[in-house]
């Protein structure tokens, strides 16, 4: 399929009910019939293990359309607006009451704002950065069509509904800044600045959506197309729904505690985690065939159990639990998460002494004494005694504290080569909005020795409330075409979003934003080829 006839209509600016069941059943009663349970050859959860089960008080209900599209977030909107301009009938399905949410800030490259500004970043430079970790599951071409494609997708939502207002850095952590700027929308509210904008888009268009209805299955026909989707309504109801294509945008498995213990094993305290990625795509699409890409991460974080602030990577020393320096602090946010996974840290401490605190950004001096008092930072005036309050080995912690000093003295990290200083491009913390912000150069100190007491840890744990996402899905082409498990795609089927991301992101999501651009841009070519694939059946 000709990509420049699918998904553009871009200026500068704009830049399974199933079919019958007597005539095409549920695919043998054997593929999408059974597709909401585990297939234990496969080990896969059942996505609604944590529902409660109930009872059906309405008459089984039959719907159809051209596409058919599982879920109501970025990728899903965005899919069936360009199905809906490229002629087809569009059904959208969605679990949740109204349309989803998402986050607030999207990566791209090339975009009109960055031409301005002179950032000349190159699809192939954003590549190179999302790649850092050469992870075997990585897709390059295809990680390369989507950062290509990524201004062209600024273009398509400027056009669409939501309003830029330009370049922008993060606020916060400036030595963690990636190689990337944002094109941000003014506001932290996703919903607000794309969501809602796109869904006006999507009423225009006579696009229909059916929420509170949760996918439970695909259908098949006899030469094993898709050709529609099973799901259930909020009292219980079936729902069956005829659609010559259908596009699973349904997120990822991140609500769903018993797919991340299986498919991200590296993830550590994984208990009740909020939201409705429950899976769908990684469960009911591989018992039709469909091929999986499963690196095995996620989007988790570390936070502080007190909310004494951010842990100010770059500018202390971080030690696991045996007092041992795992990771050169300097490291972005994810990257730093995904390391500790790796290394099966669960919980580690950064490390200040007495002047370094006065110099931590975005942490007032009088937030963290705050820390202190309410026991979330903790204090003392020894390394020994620090290491008996945090109940690691005193030897162990001295060695490495001594190790590091010496690093710091001569300015060189002979373990893990964390710079010694950096000058950052911030947001000028006085400026009260940050997203119309003064950007200033700031010099950050990184290697500081602990070497005046007190001394202060805090202690950085794994928390599932920070688990923002998952990265594996379906395995898909740059048309968004779900391939099957003999290596051709499945007829029907397309994906896009965190239900198919496993190529692009590998286990170490790559930076804040990069799920967004993935969303939007594949989610443009999902709902391109969906709809041309429908109007090729009629």
């Amino acid at each position: 399929m000709d990509e420049s006839s699918k998904a553009r209509g871009l200026s500068r600016r704009t830049f399974i009910t199933g079919m019958s069941m007597g005539a095409l059943g549920l695919a043998g009663m054997g593929l999408a019939g059974c597709a909401g349970e585990p297939n234990p050859n496969k080990q896969q959860a059942d996505p609604s293990d944590s529902a409660e089960p109930s009872n059906s008080t309405g008459s089984p209900e039959s719907l159809n359309a051209d596409v058919c599209v599982i879920g109501a977030g970025p990728a899903g909107l965005t899919a069936a607006i360009n199905a809906a301009e490229a002629g087809a009938q569009v059904l959208v399905i969605d679990q949740l009451e109204d349309i989803g949410v998402c986050g607030h800030s999207i990566t791209a490259v090339g975009t009109p704002w960055q031409d301005e500004a002179g950032i000349t970043m190159t699809p192939e430079d954003l590549v190179d950065f999302w790649a850092t970790y050469d992870d075997p599951h990585l897709d390059r071409d295809l990680m390369l069509f989507v950062a290509r494609e990524s201004a062209a997708t600024i273009a398509w939502l400027d056009e669409h509904g939501p309003t830029f207002v330009g370049v922008t850095v993060p606020p916060t952590n400036p030595f963690q800044e990636p190689m990337c700027t944002f094109v941000t929308t003014g506001g932290r509210d996703g919903k607000a600045s794309y969501l809602d904008p796109l869904k006006a888009t999507a009423d225009a268009l006579g696009i229909e959506f059916k929420f509170a209805t949760t996918a439970s299955g695909l259908v098949q026909d006899e030469s094993g197309a898709v050709v529609g989707v099973t799901a259930t309504g909020s009292d219980g109801h079936e729902v069956r729904i005829d659609a010559r294509s259908t596009i699973i945008a349904s997120g990822g498995f991140g609500s769903n505690t018993d797919l991340v213990r299986l498919y991200a094993p590296r993830t550590p305290n994984v208990g009740p985690v909020t939201g409705i990625a429950n899976g769908f795509a990684v469960t009911v699409a591989p018992a039709i065939g469909a091929e999986l890409v499963m690196p095995g991460g996620t989007q988790a974080l570390f936070s502080n159990p007190g909310k004494a602030g951010p842990d100010h990577a770059g500018q202390g020393l971080f030690v696991d639990g045996d007092g041992r320096r795992f990771i050169n602090e300097n490291l972005y946010t994810f990257d730093r998460s995904a390391i500790a996974f790796k290394q099966g840290i669960s919980r580690y401490y950064a490390l200040y002494d007495e002047p370094t605190t006065s110099t931590l950004y975005g942490m007032p001096k009088d937030g963290f004494a705050a820390g202190v008092e309410s026991g979330a930072v903790v204090t003392a005036d020894t390394v020994e005694e620090l290491a008996g309050k945090l109940g690691i080995n005193a030897a162990a912690l001295a060695a490495t504290v001594e190790a590091y000093n010496g690093y710091c003295e001569t300015g060189i990290d002979e373990e893990f080569g964390k710079p010694a200083a950096r000058t950052g491009r911030v947001t000028d913390p006085d400026k009260a909005n940050e997203y119309d912000p003064d950007v200033i150069e700031r010099e950050f100190k990184l290697l500081n020795p602990l070497a005046t007491p007190p001394f202060y840890a805090v202690s950085m744990v794994a928390d599932s409330t920070y688990l923002t996402g998952t990265q594996g899905g379906l395995k898909i082409n740059a048309d968004a075409e779900v391939f099957s498990t003999n290596g051709t795609p499945l007829p029907g089927l397309f994906a896009a979003g965190e239900a198919a991301n496993g190529q692009v992101f590998g286990y170490a999501y790559p930076q804040s934003g990069a799920s967004l651009c993935l969303c939007f841009t594949l989610g443009r070519f999902a709902g391109a080829s969906a709809a041309a694939y429908a109007v090729s059946t009629r």
